[in-house]
């Protein structure tokens, strides 16, 4: 299937600014269950383009004249295939997904959620079955949190998006020493032409590695 993308981000400033930088990750990549056929950034100046340490293509735009707005556009072709099973981070290591942050902290009720319904034998079917009671735990409900919100004040909250129920399930998976990654992307929705910006988690098997969804 191929699908048409046209992204833009626009946003203001409370007060006109100076100078600002902006780190830029709207570049997908191809794998092996997507092509990119087509792509292209429109941005009010020149950026560089470099990797990140994970591998993702970042440009770094600077703005060095006054100014209280900013739009970024991206366009492009992408092919896709439904062979996610598939897919892994390449180069890195799964340690480093089991390393935690300050959004994905796991605090007690957390460890204590994980370890309920985790089932090493059957670790791929425990965690789709996680993530179940995890949505039924904590319903969708657009703004109750922002992106400062950490997974145990969502999970305390009993409530949040899509960044907040990966954040909790990120925090799961870790405390169960199982590698797990935050993406975003797109979700394609036949019955939508507009969509927003979606976030989920993808976990990997403490024997391989691999990711699975």
């Amino acid at each position: 299937m191929k699908l048409n993308v046209s992204h833009q981000t626009h946003y203001t400033y409370a007060q006109q600014v100076k100078r600002s930088t902006q780190y830029l990750r709207l570049t997908p990549q191809d794998s092996s269950h997507q092509k990119i056929l087509s792509w292209d950034l429109t941005l009010p100046e020149f950026a560089t383009r470099t990797l990140d340490a994970y591998g993702n293509v970042l440009h770094v735009l600077t703005l060095d004249q006054p100014h209280q707005a900013i739009t970024i556009e991206a366009n492009g072709v992408v092919e896709i295939e439904d062979n996610v099973e598939d897919d892994n981070c390449g180069h890195l290591s799964p340690l480093v997904f089991l390393r935690t942050s300050p959004l994905t902290q796991a605090d007690g009720a957390i460890r204590d959620f994980a370890s309920r319904y985790y089932r090493p034998q059957a670790q791929h079917e425990s965690l789709r079955a996680l993530m179940g009671e995890l949505l039924m735990k904590m319903p969708y409900s657009p703004g109750t949190t922002t992106v400062k919100d950490s997974a145990s004040q969502a999970f305390s909250a009993q409530q949040g998006v899509c960044q907040d129920h990966t954040h909790v399930f990120l925090a799961c998976c870790r405390s169960l020493g199982i590698p797990a990654r935050y993406v975003s992307g797109y979700l394609y929705t036949e019955d939508s032409t507009h969509v927003a910006m979606h976030a989920w988690p993808r976990h990997g098997s403490t024997a391989t590695g691999r990711a699975s969804t």
